[in-house]
């Protein structure tokens, strides 16, 4: 988790010292697509068929990573921490509802409600035109769209029976086939002009948070079994607003701070709360890496 955390502050940190977003792309994938894809070809597809395959990469790859690294060209960090996890986390029991049939209880119905309850306090301001400036609302917007996309991304990866470990390297291998296609179209970008940059995106974004805690949380699902592993989630957005504001000197009001504890709260009460009979409650997806 605190390797995923750090993820919306790098990239924010990319966007702010001369790389686009179509270069954090390139990056991430370009380092990580790769490793993904000789894990792949240790471990086999599996049930992951071409056009599982191609669904969850829509929703998990390239696509996924185009919104919240879009996102921050509009939003700070500390937004991207609170709003894509917050997103998934009150998409998850709705779409698992839908598409597996899994009726949420009440503990994890009241843990959305307080979910909602939080992000409308953290974006707010950015709606309204306040702190964050007139566009922090198309930001903020996109997160929540992402939100959507990963909570997706996690019921399909349930429903078709795949490991969290095969899912994200089938991922991200099948993103190296973008590579090409963005190298003739946008060519290397801003990454010459700004190395030093280049360098932490693709030690982080394409070692650290695109391979490496992708396997690490992998083996800790298995290793802890999924009740515990649900627990893991809400460490991202307490966790992303202390890197947001250690390394970029972000700073928020009073009334997201209020509402960052808030999303943190739904999310514990999503994840704990199993009073008397609420046993059929589906617990989120694993929340995978950014």
């Amino acid at each position: 988790m605190v390797l995923f955390s750090g993820n919306f502050a790098c990239a924010r940190h990319g966007l702010e010292n001369g790389l686009s977003v179509a270069d954090l792309i390139l990056i991430r994938y370009g380092v990580s697509g790769p490793l993904c894809l000789l894990v792949l070809l240790r471990i086999g597809f599996g049930d992951a068929t071409p056009g599982r395959s191609l669904a969850l990469t829509l929703l998990g790859g390239v696509p996924y990573f185009l919104l919240t690294a879009g996102a921050l060209a509009f939003t700070s960090a500390t937004h991207g921490s609170i709003l894509n996890p917050g997103g998934t986390m009150v998409f998850a029991p709705l779409l698992a509802w839908l598409v597996l049939g899994d009726r949420p209880g009440a503990g994890v119905l009241a843990g959305v409600a307080i979910l909602v309850a939080g992000l409308v306090m953290i974006g707010g301001e950015g709606l309204l035109g306040g702190a964050g400036g007139g566009r922090a609302w198309i930001g903020d917007l996109l997160l929540v769209w992402s939100g959507f996309n990963w909570a997706l991304f996690g019921v399909l990866m349930r429903r078709w029976g795949l490991s969290g470990l095969r899912t994200a390297c089938v991922m991200g291998a099948c993103s190296v086939f973008w590579l090409p296609v963005h190298l003739l179209v946008f060519g290397l970008g801003g990454i010459p002009d700004a190395p030093g940059a280049a360098a932490i995106q693709a030690g982080y974004q394409g070692l650290v948070a695109g391979w490496l805690a992708i396997i690490l949380y992998s083996r800790a699902v298995a290793a802890l079994g999924p009740s515990r592993g649900a627990l893991l989630p809400p460490l991202v957005p307490a966790l992303g607003v202390f890197w947001a504001w250690l390394l970029l000197g972000e700073r928020v009001s009073a009334l997201q701070i209020a509402g960052m504890a808030t999303v943190v709260a739904g999310m514990l009460v999503g994840a704990l709360w199993r009073p008397g009979g609420d046993r059929r409650g589906v617990r989120p997806p694993p929340r995978a890496p950014r």
